[in-house]
C-alpha cells in the first residue's frame, strides 16, 4: 500500500478518512451549539451541563484508549466502522434525550465512538501513506476535525432555527451512519497490518515503550497533554475573556471563530513542508508563533480587525500544529502497534482536553486579569515547542544510528 504508484488509492483513503473526521468534528461540537437552545427548552442554568460535557470528554479518552488497541489487533477498517456506527447512532439518540441524566448518557458513549475513529483514522492514513510524503496526507486528512468544527457552527445555527435543538444531533446522526456503506465497500484494509505476524499484533499499552520509543512516547504523551490544554483553555474561555475585556458577545464569538479558522489555515501551510524540512521543526515554529499571538492579545488593545488576525494567528500556531503532532503519532511507530501509538497519545492529550477549561475556569474564579491570563495561556505551547524540538532531536538520532547499522 505504500508504492508510490497507489495515488488514486490514497487519494480514497485519505478523503474517507476526512469525511469521518469531519463529522466526528462536528459531533464533538455540537453540544456547545445546542446547550442555548436546551437551556430555553428545559429551563436550567448553563453549569447544569457540565456534567454532560465531560461525560463526552471523558468517552473521548476511553474511546482513543480503547479503539487504538483494538485497531491493532481485529484491524483498521472494522474498528473505524464500528466507531463511526457508535457515535452516529448514539448521537443520533441524543435527540430523544429528555433531561440532563439522560443526555450525558448519550454524550459518553457518543464519545467513545468520536474518540476511537480519530486514531485508527491517523493510523490507516499513515499505513497508506506514499512513501515521500507520510506526513502530509496525514495532517490534511486529520484537518477534517477542524473543518467539522468550523462548520458545524454554521450548520448548527441554520437548522436550530427550523427545527429546533433536537434537529443538531439528527444531522449529527444520521450522516455518519449514511457515510457506513461507503466506508464498507471503498475502504480498504491496511496492507502494512496485514503484513504483520498475527501473533505481533496483540500488543498492549507496554509495548510502546520498547525497542527504543520510552523516551519519545513520553515526550509525545506530554506534548498532546500540554497542546491540548492549551487549546481547550482558548476556546472554551476566549469568548469570556474578550467580553470582560469590553467586546460585544457576538464581536467576542467571531473573533474566536478566527482562531478555528486559523487552525484549519495551519494545516494547509504545514501540510505541503513538513516532510521537506521535518515536521517537528516546522511545528516548534509555528508554536512559536501561536505563543507570540496570545501574548500580544494579553498585553496589547488591539483594534478589532487586528485582534481577529492575531487571534487567527494563535489558532494557525497552537490549534494548527495539533494535526501536525498527529502525524508524529502516525509515523514514529511501526503498523503493529501504530493505532496503539496514535490512541493513547491522543488519550493522554483528552486529559488535557479535560483540564484546559478548569484551569482557565480557576483563574477567572481567582479573579486574574486577562493579561496573566492570556500570559498563562502561553505557557503550555512553549513547553510543547521545546517538547517537539526534542522529539526532532531524538527521531534524527535515530535515523543516524539506523544508517549506521545499514553501512
Amino acid at each position: 500500500m505504500n508504492a508510490s504508484d497507489n495515488g488514486r488509492l490514497h487519494i480514497r483513503v485519505a478523503s474517507l478518512c476526512f469525511m469521518v473526521l469531519f463529522l466526528e468534528g462536528y459531533d464533538i461540537t455540537s453540544m456547545s451549539y445546542a446547550i442555548p437552545s436546551l437551556i430555553d427548552a428545559w429551563h436550567v442554568k448553563p453549569p447544569q451541563f457540565t456534567v454532560a460535557l465531560t461525560a463526552g470528554s471523558f468517552g473521548l479518552l476511553f474511546g482513543a484508549l480503547s479503539a487504538g488497541l483494538l485497531g491493532d489487533r481485529l484491524g483498521r477498517k472494522p474498528v473505524l466502522i464500528g466507531c463511526t456506527a457508535v457515535f452516529g447512532l448514539f448521537s443520533l439518540l441524543t435527540a430523544f434525550a429528555t433531561g440532563l441524566q439522560s443526555l450525558a448518557a448519550m454524550r459518553f458513549f457518543t464519545g467513545l465512538g468520536l474518540g476511537g475513529g480519530i486514531p485508527i483514522a491517523i493510523a490507516l492514513a499513515t499505513d497508506c501513506a506514499p512513501l515521500k510524503s507520510p506526513r502530509r496526507l496525514v495532517i490534511l486528512m486529520s484537518a477534517g476535525i477542524s473543518v467539522g468544527n468550523t462548520a458545524g457552527g454554521f450548520i448548527a445555527s441554520q437548522i436550530v432555527k427550523m427545527a429546533g435543538w433536537e434537529s443538531i444531533f439528527v444531522v449529527g446522526g444520521l450522516l455518519p451512519l449514511l457515510v457506513i456503506p461507503l466506508l464498507v465497500f471503498f475502504m480498504p484494509e491496511s496492507q502494512a497490518l496485514r503484513a504483520v505476524d498475527p501473533r505481533a499484533r496483540k500488543t498492549t499499552p507496554v509495548d510502546l515503550f520498547r525497542n527504543g520509543l520510552a523516551l519519545r512516547t513520553a515526550i509525545l504523551w506530554m506534548v498532546n497533554l500540554f497542546n491540548l490544554v492549551g487549546n481547550y483553555f482558548i476556546l472554551f474561555w476566549l469568548p469570556a475573556i474578550l467580553h470582560a475585556k469590553g467586546l460585544t458577545p457576538s464581536a467576542a464569538v467571531l473573533a474566536t471563530t478566527m482562531y478555528a479558522l486559523g487552525s484549519i489555515i495551519g494545516a494547509l501551510i504545514t501540510a505541503p513542508i513538513v516532510d521537506r524540512f521535518g515536521v517537528e521543526r516546522i511545528i516548534a515554529a509555528i508554536l512559536c508563533l501561536g505563543a507570540v499571538c496570545v501574548l500580544a492579545v494579553g498585553l496589547f488593545e488591539l483594534p478589532f480587525p487586528v485582534l481577529c488576525v492575531v487571534i487567527g494567528g494563535a489558532g494557525i500556531g497552537i490549534g494548527g500544529c495539533q494535526h501536525g503532532i498527529n502525524s508524529v503519532s502516525g509515523a514514529m511507530y511501526p503498523a503493529a502497534i501504530r493505532a496503539t501509538g496514535a490512541g493513547w497519545a491522543l488519550g493522554f492529550g483528552r486529559i488535557g482536553q479535560i483540564g484546559g477549561p478548569l484551569v482557565g475556569g480557576t483563574l477567572l474564579g481567582l479573579g486574574w486579569a486577562s493579561r496573566d491570563i492570556f500570559l498563562a495561556a502561553s505557557v503550555p505551547a512553549a513547553c510543547v515547542a521545546i517538547g517537539m524540538g526534542t522529539l526532532g532531536w531524538l527521531r534524527h538520532r535515530h535515523d543516524v544510528r539506523a544508517a549506521t547499522v545499514t553501512v
